[in-house]
């Protein structure tokens, strides 16, 4: 691992990822791992940086990500450099139910297992199992750690497809066999996306089976739930009923508590204005959880807006209709007055959905505009709008949503202890990026400095060492002797997201050095050492 070379990071602050206090010292990298780390000056005849004023810290880990689509490409770094600029040197991929293996051998339904918001990476699948695919990314070379989930709703693709009907016996026997050999191949978990399909059409039992599996194998069960909202599709609107981003998180903690499955909560968010009046609510019963036993903790981003696909804001009834839905007069006027009433309930409307990139010839001209915009442009009502990029994508249109929380939501979610820090994003050939993508680290860092949200060890904790212990990845994840050196120098007073709304994609500030399995990867803020220096951590 890593090469023979020297490296002594001399004079820097030392934030070793346990959360203890900062020192001064210095830190000898030899042979891909730590050698020596001291509060003193070291004197040895090696290539030397003085990280003077500077902060030395474990190389950062990306909670939650969709990289694993875009490392078997030749040009994977187009899409991991951005991450690799933010101090991030591995990726806990597979979320949100989107595995990119653990497939069914040979499977007819391959079209829709690729069919989904990273099917710009336009790879070609020619492995089924975990097994196969690591070997092929070992094989190849990838330029940033790998830690992989497998994906619930991928699995069941390639089982049934996108069929809405409960799984058979048959079939949820070969399911559980699929994604239990997958974490025997070294899969961290079990990813469930349960907004999207086939993941919508899941029942409680076949849940349940899943997560019992998962704790077995002594693994973490990753959870993007039915609803971020207080009204969604996926639950039936009541009059004076429970906020359904309630019952979505209550569906989740009484799964864990039924199982003992470790749960991981995916990018806890709060959609709609309407919807933050229920974050008080929704704190208080993960505290309660916590304190009963059950094992939670979830993510989070530190922006108001996300990626997505368009359809993730479709009810389930429709999503089963697809694609007939698009033509059927009577399901269209049922859903208008559905999204119509949701705007009312939920304070999100058309006007919080932006193209980020659709490919389709008459329609690219508006990626990167908002939906608003392009039906004042087309002179067509909003709906009419809406359906027109959801019919001419099958609903798979990538888009930016917006109001997904605000300022104080955000800090108070850092401040929290079960929180951990992630991007949730990845990289796009064409169309309007995600600032995530490029500055959600260097973000957290900034605000937790300027605002005084957290100490500088709690931040690099959350980052680091928590994230490596929640999903068992070894050697990682804290600055000691004998780990492996993944390590990230940055100035606290100087780092900074730098990106807008008029420039999402806009390296930060302030990440001067990145050492990856102790390779120099990022120096003065610039690739460098271009080895592919990642390795798959099992």
């Amino acid at each position: 691992m890593g090469n023979d070379r020297k490296i002594l990071l001399q004079n820097g602050f030392i934030v070793d990822g346990t959360g203890e206090k900062g020192w001064i010292g210095s830190l000898l990298i030899s042979n891909g791992y730590i050698k020596e780390i001291a509060e003193r000056e070291m004197n040895i005849d090696c290539e030397v940086v003085d990280c003077t004023g500077k902060v030395i810290s474990p190389g950062f880990i990306d909670v939650h990500s969709h990289n694993d689509w875009f490392l078997p490409l030749d040009d994977v770094e187009t899409f991991t450099d951005p991450f690799v600029h933010q101090g991030i040197t591995t990726s806990l991929c597979g979320n949100c139910g989107f595995g990119v293996a653990g497939f069914k051998k040979k499977t007819k339904y391959i079209d829709k297992v690729c069919n989904n918001p990273f099917k710009a990476s336009g790879i070609e699948i020619k492995w089924s199992t975990m097994g196969e695919y690591f070997d092929i990314l070992s094989k190849n070379g990838i330029p940033i750690n790998l830690a992989n989930l497998v994906g619930h709703g991928t699995t069941r693709t390639s089982i049934k497809g996108y069929s809405s009907s409960p799984m058979t016996k048959d079939e949820m026997k070969e399911l559980l066999k699929l994604l239990g050999r997958a974490m025997d191949d070294g899969a961290k978990g079990v990813s469930i996306g349960l907004q999207y399909e086939p993941g919508i059409f899941s029942t409680m039992d076949e849940l349940r089976m899943v997560a019992k599996l998962v704790k077995k194998k002594n693994k973490v069960l990753t959870s993007h739930a039915r609803a971020s909202s207080i009204v969604s599709g996926t639950y039936p609107i009541k009059p004076f009923g429970k906020a359904h981003n309630i019952l979505a998180l209550k569906d989740m903690i009484n799964l864990a508590k039924e199982t003992g499955v470790k749960l991981q909560f995916s990018h806890l968010i709060f959609v709609g204005e309407k919807t933050w009046n229920t974050f008080e609510e929704t704190m208080k019963l993960i505290d309660k959880a916590i304190l009963d036993g059950v094992d939670i903790k979830f993510d989070i981003y530190p922006y108001t807006c996300g990626a997505s696909i368009l359809s993730v804001v479709f009810p389930e009834w429709f999503m089963a209709k697809i694609p007939g839905a698009f033509e059927n007069k009577g399901d269209l006027t049922r859903l208008k007055i559905e999204l119509a009433a949701m705007k009312k309930m939920v304070g999100f409307g058309y006007e919080d959905i932006q193209i980020a990139f659709i490919d389709h010839p008459e329609l690219k001209e508006f990626n990167g505009r908002f939906i608003t915009d392009i039906a004042g442009e087309l002179n067509l009502p909003l709906f009419e709008t809406f359906m027109l990029f959801a019919k001419h994508s099958n609903g798979k249109c990538r888009v930016m949503q917006y109001k997904f929380g605000n300022q104080n939501i955000i800090e108070e979610l850092m401040k929290h202890p079960a929180s951990m820090f992630m991007t949730d994003a990845w990289v796009e050939r064409e169309g309007t990026q995600n600032p995530a993508s490029f500055g959600s680290f260097p973000r957290f860092l900034q605000m937790a400095n300027e605002r005084d949200i957290l100490p500088i060890e709690t931040v690099i904790h959350k980052m680091t060492k928590a994230v490596a212990d929640r999903f068992d990845i070894k050697d990682r994840g804290v600055l000691k002797k004998g780990n492996a050196a993944d390590i990230t120098v940055f100035d606290w007073n100087e780092v900074r997201d730098n990106t807008s709304s008029a420039k999402m994609d806009m390296p930060p500030r302030g990440i001067e050095h990145v050492f990856m399995n102790g390779c120099w990867v990022l120096r003065d803020g610039e690739p460098y050492e271009r080895t592919r220096a990642g390795v798959i951590l099992k």
